[in-house]
């Protein structure tokens, strides 16, 4: 197996006689090729034959201006391109098996996209090209024969243990009946059979396809590196030199074809179908065909947003916010539980960003998020306070953008969410979702910049808070190449509220404000002047208001002036007290 990198610049005799001039850009004064796309290969020529891995350029770390795989000091993409090396870093390094797994779960991933996505716009903005034959096909690729193999292992593992515990049941045992018509020796006035007849040597039928299944899984894993756990095999099995053999000179698909009527049950069947399929596709010296096979993408970005897509949206009943009226698609989109109480409910609003760790949105990117949370909240108020909705209608419905007592906003929780590929991690099951706290280090700015017309104004409609999280890229690609993504996306919603909570409650203090003398909308429209856009209710029963005070000057010279009004009631005359209480988001999330 071989492995290069996406846009990494190999010495052009390292790559050249790998890959097509097509897929090459070449640097002819340098000597110096590199590929742009992304993806799986199988090549026949007579330099190599077998599977090529082309790996997205995430996957390096620059360490002092050299790329690094996965930031592992002292090994280099141009050190790791043959995975069959004994010299190969990573395989004296313990991790000889990581970049062909990498490779089986990108194929899957991609594979996935295709099947769901071929034809399509989004398709061919990815300018994905596929060579590989239809489902069902007899002759399948390489690749995917391998794969299918693989997870037949992993789905019918009890299977094997069944059949050799009925094959092997009582074989070996001394057959009684046919012992003692020999000639004992005697000892002592006792028999004793020195050749005892023993039951059932030959081997069943079923341990024939069982044993040339596993040595095939053992050739895949010895000479492709493919991530294969055996177990425990209580058969003999063949070498990969003597499956190379049988694939060579096509005595493989022989065997399979005199034992193809001996079988019934449809598990065993299927195996040994798959099991013809990769002697079959395999060349022996009778077809000499060149077999020609590919899944490569050149936009890597737009398979990422799709990966991002199955883990985090929640499109069901919200096709018009996600496709806007303003021609904007957003990218991610889910309802969930409100920062402000968990009774209601808010869209979480994303945009995924396949870029390298140094980078981060800016200009067009920012406005068009911020855009995208704009019209969601007109969209809400279009539908539940200017279509003539009664304030009974407006309760049954679970989300909620405006307090319409205060006519505070709820907070619109925006988001970026970006790959991340960390050092030494090789990892496929951590999904490591995290808050990003390095926007502009040099400017001590944790977070994106918030959206806002007025300084301290949390629950003014245009304060739109935008936040952005990283996430395990290898997690995704497995996810997603694994149908698993629905698995983790109520834990990944999760994480991203608590994110939320966490760092809004960094960046303001909240108060709940509870008069004694007049009603919390009486006690809101007398300080209109000092608390505009920074009051909101939970509910319009409530005995308080919620107050938030940004925890910058501005925000404490706000306080400091209202905790100085001195109001008196216009009916009776009497000075406006009430209570000044601290809370918090994480406290005031929880409230139904």
């Amino acid at each position: 197996m071989l492995i290069f990198f996406e846009n990494h610049k190999y010495n052009s005799d390292q790559i050249k006689p790998y890959l097509t001039p097509s897929l090459l850009y070449n640097d002819i004064p340098n000597h110096k090729s590199h590929t742009d796309q992304i993806g799986y290969i199988f090549i026949t020529n007579e330099n190599y034959s077998g599977p090529v891995f082309i790996l997205p350029k995430s996957f390096l770390i620059s360490i002092d201006g050299k790329d690094t795989v996965l930031g592992m000091k002292g090994i280099y993409p141009e050190d790791v391109i043959n995975c069959d090396n004994e010299e190969n870093p990573l395989e004296i390094a313990g991790k000889g098996s990581f970049l062909p797994e990498l490779g089986l779960w990108l194929y899957r991933a991609l594979n996935r996209f295709r099947n769901e996505h071929e034809g399509s716009p989004i398709s061919r903005m990815a300018e994905l090209d596929s060579q590989l034959p239809e489902d069902g096909a007899r002759d399948k690729d390489f690749l995917s024969t391998a794969i299918d193999l693989i997870d037949f292992l992993k789905d019918h593992r009890s299977l094997f243990t069944q059949i050799s515990l009925i094959n092997h049941s009582g074989r070996n045992k001394i057959d009684w009946a046919k012992t003692v018509k020999g000639d004992p020796f005697f000892e002592n006035g006792e028999p004793w059979y020195l050749d005892p007849a023993i039951k059932d040597k030959t081997i069943n039928i079923d341990d024939t396809l069982i044993v040339l299944y596993y040595s095939v899984l053992k050739y895949l894993r010895d000479k492709y590196r493919f991530p294969i756990e055996l177990g425990e095999v209580p058969y003999q099995l063949l070498s990969p030199i003597e499956i190379q053999r049988l694939i060579d000179t096509g005595i493989g698909s022989k065997q399979l074809k005199r034992i193809r009527h001996k079988y019934f049950r449809d598990d065993l069947k299927h195996l040994w179908g798959l099991l013809d399929s990769f002697f079959t596709y395999n060349m022996s010296e009778e077809d000499k065909e060149k077999k020609k096979e590919h899944l490569l993408v050149r936009k890597f970005h737009v398979i990422f947003e799709a990966m991002i897509d199955a883990l985090v949206s929640d499109t069901r009943g919200v096709e018009e916010l996600k496709n806007q009226a303003d021609g904007h698609l957003v990218d991610h989109i889910f309802s969930f539980p409100s920062l402000l109480g968990a009774k209601s409910d808010i869209y979480f609003i994303g945009d995924s960003k396949y870029y390298k760790d140094d980078k981060r949105p800016e200009g067009v990117a920012l406005y068009k998020q911020f855009t995208y949370a704009k019209n969601t909240i007109q969209y809400h108020i279009d539908q539940l306070h200017l279509k003539g909705k009664t304030a009974a209608q407006r309760k049954e419905s679970k989300l909620r953008y405006r307090d319409t007592l205060t006519e505070g906003y709820n907070i619109t929780p925006n988001f970026f969410i970006r790959s991340r590929v960390k050092e030494n991690n090789t990892e496929f099951d951590q999904p490591a979702i995290v808050l990003c706290d390095d926007w502009n280090e040099s400017k001590g700015q944790k977070y994106p910049p918030t959206n806002k017309h007025f300084e301290d104004r949390l629950f003014d409609r245009d304060t739109l808070i935008l936040r952005e999280f990283s996430v395990n890229l290898l997690f995704v690609i497995a996810a997603y190449a694994g149908y698993e993504d629905e698995c983790w996306t109520l834990d990944i919603h999760r994480t991203i509220r608590e994110a939320f909570i966490t760092s809004i409650d960094e960046e303001y203090e909240f108060y709940r404000i509870i008069p004694h003398n007049v009603l919390p909308l009486a006690f809101d429209q007398l300080h209109t002047d000092t608390l505009s856009g920074r009051t909101y209710m939970l509910n319009e029963s409530d005995d308080y208001l919620i107050a938030a005070f940004e925890n910058s000057d501005q925000g404490r010279k706000d306080k400091e002036k209202f905790r100085a009004t001195r109001l008196r009631s216009y009916e009776t005359g009497e000075e406006i007290t009430y209570d000044f209480i601290p809370t918090s988001l994480r406290e005031l999330s929880e409230k139904k």
